[in-house]
C-alpha cells in the first residue's frame, strides 16, 4: 500500500501500513499410514514357511534311519502267497508318486508366496522411508510456518503506528515479503498433502496385496495339511503291508521245506561250515574272486583289519522281523517298502548276533567318510535308531534275520562301509571329497564345483550356501554383485547406513557374495546379502583396523582350490526375526588334496557386518 497524497492546505495524513493475511496453514504431523501392515504381513510369511517346512520335514523323516530296500525274491510258492500284498504295495507306490508331485506344486506355491511377501516387505520398508522423509519435511515446514506466523503477528501489531512516508513504504515492503513467505509455505503444505495422499494410496494397495497373499497362503497350507494327512495314511498302510510281508517270510521260514531259505543262500553259496571261534569257514564261493566283487571284498577286508574281527564276505539278503517292522515309524517303513535289505558281508558279534555290512562306492557317500569306528552293541530298544556313526542303522536285537541252510541268523544292525580300491588300483580315485557330496538341487559353478542354495527362512531372508569349490580362482568365473540390483534387505541397508551417518557418495553398502566371485559365485540373489563394503566385505585400515573380513577368509579357500576341493559354507546370522540385514556371517571350510586325499582343514570364522564410521564402530545389522 502506498502513502496517500498531501493536499497543500492540509497536514500530512498518518501512514497506513498494509495488513498481512494470517497464514492458512496449521502445524500438523503426517500419519504413519503403514503401521498396520506390519501385523498384516506376518501371517502371510509364516503360512508359506509352514508349507515348505512341513514338506521338507516329511522328506527328512522318510529318509532318516532307513536303508534302501531290495525287491523281494520269489521262491517256489512265495510269489502267490504275497501276490495281494505286492499288488497293494505297487498301488501305494503309485499313490506316493502322485502325492510327491502334488507336494512339489504346494512347495512351489509356498515359495512364490514367500518371495512375493518379501517383495511386499521391501515395498513397505521403502514406503516407510518415504514417510520418515515427509515427516521430517513437515517438521521443518511447521517450524518455518511458526516463525512466519510470529513475524506476521509482530508486523500486524505495529499496524496503525504513525510514521513518515518512508516508514510506511518500509512497513508495506515488509508486508509483501511476509506475504511471499506465507504463500511459499502454503505451497509446501499443498505439496505435502499431495505426497501424503499418494503414500496412503500406495499403502492401501500394499494392504490389498497382503490380504490376497494371506488368503493364498491359507489355501496353500490347507492343501499341505491335506497332503500330510493323506501321506500319513498311506505310510500307515504301507507299514501294515510291510508287516504282513515280514510275517509271510517268517511263516515260510518255519515250514519244513524252508522256501525262505532258498531266497538267499549267501549268494547261492553252500551253507557255512561249523564255526571256529568267531570265524566262518568254508567260504570258497562268490567272496571276491570275481572282478565285480573285488572292490567290495577289499572294503570288507579293510573293515576286518581295522576292527580286529572276521568278516563273512558272502553277499545276501536280510529280512525284517514283524516286531522290527512294528518298531519302525510309518515314514521309515514307507521308505523301505520291502522287508528285504541287501548286504555284502556278515560279522559275528560276541553275543552270537550279527552285523550286516553294506559297501558303497565313494560317489554314493553322503559325507567325507571318517575313519571307521566300532558301533556300540545295540540293546533291545523299542524302536530302530541311528548310532553315533551315521553309517550304521540299528534295528534292535534280532530285528533282521538271515536265512542260511535252514538256520536263522539274527542281525541287529546294518553298517555301511566305504568301498576300497583293489590291489594296484589308483588310490587317489577313491578319495571321497566334497565333489562326491553334490546334492540333487545343487547348481554347477563356472569352472568347476557346485553350490547348494539353502532355502529362505520364514521372512524370505537369505540363509546361505553350501558349496564345493575347485579349479583356479579367476575373476572371469563369476559375476559382479551389482547386476543383482535391489536384493533382499538392500533398501533397509541403505536407510540404516544413512541413519549411521554415511553419505550416499561413500557407497558404504555393498552386496556380499557367499560363494566368492573368483570361485564362480554369481549375482543370484540367493548368493548375496547386504553388507558394509569396508570392514565386512574387505579389510578396513582407516578410522579403525578391521582385518577379519569375508575377503580375508575367501583368500584361504582360493589358496587351496588349485590343489584340490574346498567344502565352503557361509551362513548369514540375523539380529532379530524382523531384520533383513545380517549382523554377521558364520564361515567355514574343509579342503582335500586331489592327489593324496590329505585334508588341509577345517577352518572357520565369524565375520561381523561392522565398520568404523562417523560415530565409531557400528554394525549394519544391529
Amino acid at each position: 500500500m502506498t502513502a496517500p497524497s498531501h493536499p497543500a492546505a492540509s497536514p500530512p495524513a498518518p501512514p497506513q501500513p498494509a495488513t498481512v493475511r494470517r497464514r492458512r496453514t496449521l502445524p500438523r504431523v503426517l500419519r504413519p499410514v503403514l503401521l498396520a501392515l506390519l501385523a498384516l504381513l506376518a501371517p502371510v510369511v509364516a503360512a508359506g514357511a509352514q508349507t515348505v517346512a512341513a514338506t521338507a520335514a516329511a522328506a527328512a523323516t522318510a529318509q532318516a534311519g532307513t536303508l534302501a530296500s531290495v525287491p523281494l525274491t520269489a521262491p517256489r510258492g512265495f510269489e502267490a502267497a504275497l501276490a495281494a500284498e505286492l499288488a497293494e504295495v505297487a498301488d501305494a507306490n503309485r499313490q506316493a508318486e502322485e502325492l510327491a508331485q502334488q507336494e512339489k506344486e504346494v512347495v512351489a506355491e509356498a515359495e512364490r508366496i514367500t518371495k512375493e511377501a518379501a517383495a511386499i516387505e521391501d515395498g513397505k520398508a521403502a514406503l516407510n522411508a518415504r514417510v520418515a522423509e515427509v515427516n521430517q519435511e513437515i517438521s521443518s515446514h511447521n517450524e518455518r510456518a511458526r516463525a512466519v506466523a510470529d513475524e506476521i503477528a509482530a508486523h500486524n501489531a505495529r499496524q496503525g503506528t504513525a510514521g513518515s512516508a518512508g516508514e510506511v513504504a518500509a512497513f508495506n515492503a515488509e508486508a509483501d515479503r511476509l506475504d511471499a513467505r506465507r504463500d511459499q509455505e502454503n505451497a509446501v503444505d499443498d505439496r505435502i498433502q499431495g505426497e501424503e495422499s499418494q503414500i496412503q494410496q500406495e499403502a492401501d494397495q500394499i494392504d490389498a496385496r497382503s490380504s490376497q497373499l494371506d488368503s493364498a497362503a491359507r489355501a496353500n497350507d490347507g492343501k499341505a495339511a491335506d497332503l500330510t494327512t493323506r501321506e500319513q495314511q498311506l505310510q500307515s498302510r504301507k507299514q501294515q503291508l510291510l508287516a504282513q510281508m515280514a510275517q509271510a517270510v517268517q511263516s515260510f521260514a518255519a515250514v519244513p521245506s524252508n522256501p525262505a531259505a532258498a531266497m538267499d543262500q549267501g549268494g547261492d553259496a553252500p551253507a557255512p561250515a561249523p564255526q571256529t571261534g568267531n570265524r566262518l569257514t568254508g567260504q570258497d564261493e562268490d567272496t571276491g574272486d570275481r572282478p565285480y566283487r573285488r572292490p567290495q571284498a577289499a572294503a570288507l577286508t579293510q573293515y576286518a583289519e581295522q576292527h580286529g574281527t572276521t568278516v563273512d564276505p558272502r553277499p545276501g539278503t536280510a529280512y525284517l522281523t514283524p516286531d522290527a517292522v512294528r518298531r519302525l515309524s510309518p515314514a521309515q517303513a514307507a521308505a523301505l517298502g520291502s522287508p528285504a535289505v541287501s548286504y555284502d558281508g556278515l560279522v559275528r558279534k560276541p553275543d552270537g548276533h550279527y552285523t550286516a555290512l553294506r559297501v558303497r562306492a565313494p560317489s554314493d557317500a553322503a559325507a567325507p567318510a571318517p575313519a571307521p569306528s566300532p558301533s556300540p552293541s545295540p540293546s533291545p530298544s523299542p524302536s530302530p535308531s541311528l548310532s553315533p556313526s551315521p553309517s550304521t542303522v540299528v534295528f534292535g536285537s534280532g530285528g533282521l534275520v538271515v536265512h542260511l541252510d535252514g538256520a536263522q541268523l539274527p542281525v541287529d544292525e546294518v553298517t555301511t562301509v566305504e568301498e576300497a580300491p583293489a590291489p594296484g588300483e589308483d588310490a587317489a580315485r577313491r578319495v571321497p571329497t566334497c565333489k562326491d557330496l553334490k546334492p540333487g538341487g545343487a547348481v554347477d559353478l563356472n569352472g568347476g564345483g557346485w553350490v547348494d542354495y539353502l532355502p529362505s527362512d520364514a521372512q524370505g531372508r537369505n540363509r546361505g550356501v553350501r558349496s564345493c569349490l575347485q579349479g583356479t580362482p579367476d575373476r572371469k568365473r563369476g559375476e559382479e554383485a551389482s547386476k543383482a540390483g535391489n536384493i533382499r534387505g538392500w533398501t533397509a541397508a541403505l536407510a540404516r547406513a544413512a541413519a549411521l551417518g554415511f553419505t550416499a557418495s561413500e557407497n558404504a553398502v555393498a552386496r556380499c557374495h557367499s560363494v566368492p566371485s573368483l570361485a564362480g559365485g554369481t549375482a543370484d540373489e540367493r548368493n548375496l546379502t547386504p553388507c558394509f563394503q569396508l570392514g565386512a566385505n574387505i579389510n578396513q585400515a582407516t578410522g579403525g583396523t578391521i582385518t577379519n573380513s569375508m575377503r580375508s577368509f575367501e583368500r584361504i579357500a582360493e589358496s587351496r582350490m588349485p590343489q584340490g576341493y574346498v567344502l565352503y559354507d557361509v551362513r548369514p546370522e540375523y539380529d532379530n526375526p524382523g531384520s533383513t540385514i545380517p549382523w554377521a556371517w558364520d564361515m567355514s571350510l574343509d579342503a582335500w588334496d586331489a592327489t593324496t586325499g590329505a585334508g588341509t582343514g577345517p577352518e572357520s570364522t565369524v565375520v561381523e557386518n561392522a565398520r568404523y564410521g562417523p560415530t565409531g564402530l557400528v554394525n549394519l545389522g544391529k
